[in-house]
């Protein structure tokens, strides 16, 4: 019965229009986010790209090179927004006098999501990626985007002041040409306008059966996360603690064996394999789980 109530929600959320997956690239993009300014013109930049090209924002993250983002509507309207966001980002760019280039910063293919359960993988997957870069946040505390306020009810306790209310010299900074004319449930707080305004997150909630549901995907669901990080490129999908806890885990499933020393030196190599094009993996990551020679790792996965 809650699953398929779940189901009717995604059902809804797809009335409204196709879900998207919006990702820029992160790699070989030099930094964009250099302070927490950076972020939160970046966040606003979201909301306001979102309200230009009459996007809905369900869930977003902001890394310090690249966005990503879970947006309802048509496919053009993806390219629009990126086309708004970077237009802006621009602008804000060179007001501080930093020139960089943002060639890159497009999203060529936004992923469709197709069904509930992509749904569930590709919000998780967007949630974790501020955690993955900082080792200073966790998943469900990483303040830059609106997937802090899944399942958490004090960051949406900020109420802020109606956008439309802000003084007309702080928004013209923030939307960097014509005023626009905000929807009326934007909220301003602190210099950003707030996720919790912009962005359907109670929508996602009800795409999992309860919290305990969505920290267990967030959590444990490497096999997901490497799908997600194969379908957009990254190259970044599970922390050392994660890998170890996959290594072990593929270990018992496929060889029997309860401890990665005792695996064969055969076996060694088929599981590196294994973490390196599955999960990611790195060299280093690698010689400190499996406890292999690094001239060994590198003759099987050269530098590039």
């Amino acid at each position: 019965m809650i699953e398929r109530d779940c189901e009717l929600s995604f059902e809804m959320a797809l009335e409204r229009g196709p879900l998207w997956h919006v990702c820029t690239p992160g790699e070989n993009v030099e930094l964009i986010c250099e302070d927490a300014d950076d972020y939160r013109f970046c966040l606003s930049n979201i909301a306001i790209s979102a309200a230009e090209s009459g996007m809905t924002v369900y869930i977003d993250e902001i890394m310090g090179t690249h966005i990503h983002v879970l947006l309802g509507g048509s496919r053009e309207g993806c390219f629009q927004f990126i086309d708004c966001y970077r237009y802006r980002l621009r602008k804000y760019l060179e007001e501080k006098g930093r020139v960089v280039p943002l060639n890159g910063f497009r999203c060529d293919n936004p992923i469709p999501i197709t069904n509930l359960d992509m749904a569930r993988k590709e919000v998780c997957y967007i949630a974790r990626n501020g955690y993955l870069a900082n080792s200073s946040y966790t998943p469900f505390s990483y303040p830059w985007g609106s997937a802090v306020l899944l399942f958490n009810p004090l960051p949406a306790s900020v109420q802020g002041i109606p956008y439309s209310q802000v003084p007309h010299r702080t928004r013209r900074k923030l939307e960097r040409k014509r005023l626009l004319v905000p929807p009326e449930r934007y909220r301003y707080a602190d210099g950003v306008i707030l996720p919790s305004s912009y962005s359907e997150y109670k929508v996602v909630e009800s795409f999992f059966r309860d919290a305990h549901h969505y920290y267990s995907m967030v959590s444990k669901n490497w096999e997901a996360f490497s799908e997600c990080a194969k379908r957009l490129g990254d190259n970044v999908v599970l922390t050392y603690e994660e890998l170890l806890s996959a290594a072990r885990m593929i270990a018992k499933r496929d060889y029997n064996v309860k401890q990665l020393s005792l695996l064969a030196p055969p076996q060694k190599i088929a599981l590196a394999k294994v973490l390196h094009f599955d999960y990611k993996a790195t060299n280093t990551q690698l010689r400190a789980i499996l406890k292999m020679p690094t001239t060994e790792l590198e003759a099987l996965f050269p530098k590039r």
